[in-house]
């Protein structure tokens, strides 16, 4: 049996409680609220599933975080994929016998743990043990500061889940070295410019696109979700994905408001521009579409279902210039340096 050196440190969202126990691991001691920032971990997916259910769904994550997090100029890091089961089961074991923590994407209906009902792919874990006698893995998981196990043929179908909208094919990756952040203050700055250009730029990924405009193909559909025939359960998911799902509520602007409040700690001029209190606002809207999603889950209204468009309009609005706000301010200190 092999089982790292881990600290197990819970949390509030999967993938930044998975950087902060690897990053510890490595003798680090980060915030969540600063590996999520340091992820540029805004962003706002809007999927319709030909099979899985719910029908219509909404994310408000920007994807690749957890890798964009370890990435700089001398190291690249990317979610590594495998079609050979027995191959991607053999990395994992090597990976750990060797010493290293290792990302993996899940769903969480294949993790007993949870109990779910529902299929949700892209969990995100740390691996961080195997027992390759009685054939399970150890893992670091969110809310759980009990160590978590699997066996090793429930592994294998949570992290080759097909499920939609984001079908996994033994997504992971393995961190080898991890050193603190030479400068805290001006990597912070670069992640908070680089999270809005590209929210407003919009990244592609195997879930979709993420982008703030997406948000307006949202409003044009969200119309029709009260003719869905499973239209509470799409009402009520997108509900919990906003307010309860691992986010902290405001659909993680909540989590990055916190990590703009420390990022003002240290920089002068994310002081001046007061990001953080705007972020709040933000948040807050994001928590009342969410509660409006929650009460047409249980009462399809034509009038609650009118505001809700008005609500989102809203959060677009203050979302564009927010990070508009950004990009424009920083892009003039590079051209005035």
């Amino acid at each position: 049996m092999h089982i790292l050196d881990w600290n197990n440190i819970t949390g509030i969202h999967c993938g930044s409680v998975a950087i902060r126990n690897v990053v510890n691991f490595f003798g680090v001691d980060y915030d969540e609220a600063v590996c999520f920032g340091l992820g540029s971990g805004i962003g706002f997916f809007y999927t319709k599933n030909i099979i899985g259910e719910p029908s219509e769904v909404i994310h408000l994550r920007a994807p690749n975080m957890e890798p964009n997090f370890f990435s700089n100029l001398n190291t690249s890091y990317k979610w590594e994929k495998e079609t050979d089961s027995k191959i991607a089961e053999l990395k994992l074991i090597n990976n750990i016998k060797s010493g290293f923590p290792v990302f993996l994407q899940t769903d969480i209906f294949f993790l007993h743990y949870y109990n779910s009902s529902i299929h949700f792919p892209g969990h995100v874990i740390v691996c961080i043990g195997v027992d390759e006698k009685l054939k399970k893995f150890f893992v670091s998981d969110t809310n759980f500061k009990k160590i978590q196990e699997i066996s090793f043929k429930d592994m294998m179908k949570a992290r080759s889940s097909k499920a939609e909208p984001y079908p996994l094919s033994y997504n992971n990756f393995t961190v080898k070295k991890f050193s603190a952040f030479s400068n805290l203050k001006e990597k912070i700055e670069d992640s908070i410019l680089t999270n809005s250009h590209n929210y407003i730029k919009g990244q592609e990924s195997e879930r979709g696109i993420s982008s703030i405009f997406m948000i307006l193909e949202w409003i044009n559909n969200v119309r029709k979700w009260g003719n869905l025939k499973d239209y509470n359960e799409v009402y009520k998911f997108a509900y919990q994905i906003i307010v309860k799902r691992g986010s902290k509520g405001g659909g993680f602007r909540y989590i990055y408001e916190d990590f703009l409040h420390i990022g003002e700690e240290k920089s002068k001029l994310l002081r001046k521009l007061k990001l953080a209190k705007e972020m709040n606002v933000i948040a807050k809207k994001w928590n009342a579409i969410g509660l409006t999603l929650r009460s047409l889950s249980k009462n399809n209204s034509k009038n609650e279902n009118a505001n809700l468009i008005k609500l989102i309009k809203d959060v677009f609005l203050s979302e564009y210039l927010f990070h508009s706000k950004v990009i424009d301010y920083f892009e003039s200190k590079k051209k005035g340096a």
